[in-house]
């Protein structure tokens, strides 16, 4: 397993530098829906990601943005790659920087593994399931802000009201607390493992944008909501992930609100 991990990891390393070389070359970007997007390198790194994913892991369900299930699988029973092949497609088409691979492995309703691979940051972040959280091969520790010094990451699901993203905006300036919307919630999540922000919050975030930061989050210390309740692999879910500290200040505004059909996810 240990062999298959390193190749796993030099296909994440090769798929994100191809996408940064279709760039260069010129893409075709074809519209999904309101300000959604998927270029050319969105599918060709999808579909090399599966081929060798496919060659190491047979037995193994592949989920990908793009493909969708390839295969009918047990969530809970089977083991699954969740993959998003470019997320912040919009920033990678307008040669921003802010774009990432995203890799997670689920298995018995457990992130098993996660990988975050920012190409054009030079950053690649890996985690296993109790053996730690890693940039770069450095072990990432979350620690918490000090007061007055919170960043948050947010992100804006147009699955969900505009009016809760708009509290949420309220309630953050009330509390003093600062807050960034970079496009990527993949990498957002990635960054709050490395303590560049505290903490990232979306109503709505599907799994193959969310399990690979939020595993990375777990094995850094910090804390995250229950993503793969609900059938959250499938049909996405809440997202509330952040240092100890912070994520029990956000929990708490939570619960005030009320919001019950999310509580079985933040529970």
């Amino acid at each position: 397993m240990q062999d298959d991990y390193h190749v796993l990891e030099v296909a994440i390393r090769k798929a994100g530098k191809r996408a940064q070389t279709l760039r260069q070359s010129g893409l075709s970007v074809t519209t999904k829906g309101r300000q959604d997007f998927v270029s050319q390198a969105d599918i060709a790194v999808e579909d090399e990601l599966r081929q060798v994913i496919r060659s190491l892991f047979p037995e193994d369900g592949f989920l990908g943005e793009e493909s969708g299930l390839t295969q009918v699988i047990n969530a809970k029973n089977s083991g699954v790659w969740v993959i998003d092949p470019i997320d912040g497609t919009t920033n990678y088409v307008q040669g921003m920087d802010y774009w990432c691979v995203s890799v997670a492995y689920v298995k018995n309703n457990e992130i098993q593994m996660g990988f975050v691979y920012a190409p054009d940051r030079d950053e690649f972040f890996s985690a296993k399931k109790g053996q730690g959280a890693y940039l770069n091969g450095i072990r990432l520790q979350i620690n918490d802000p000090e007061k007055g010094q919170e960043l948050l990451g947010l992100g804006r699901s147009n699955r969900r009201p505009v009016q809760e993203y708009c509290d949420l905006i309220l309630m953050l300036d009330e509390q003093n607390i600062e807050y960034r919307r970079f496009g990527a919630g993949a990498l957002m999540l990635a960054h709050v493992s490395s303590g560049l922000v505290h903490g990232y919050f979306e109503s709505h975030l599907n799994s193959w944008d969310a399990l690979a930061g939020l595993l990375l989050i777990e094995e850094a210390g910090g804390r995250i909501t229950g993503f793969l309740n609900n059938d959250g692999l499938l049909n996405g879910n809440l997202v509330w992930a952040a240092s100890p500290l912070l994520w029990g200040e956000l929990h708490n505004w939570l619960c005030k609100k009320e919001r019950k059909s999310d509580q079985a996810s933040v529970d």
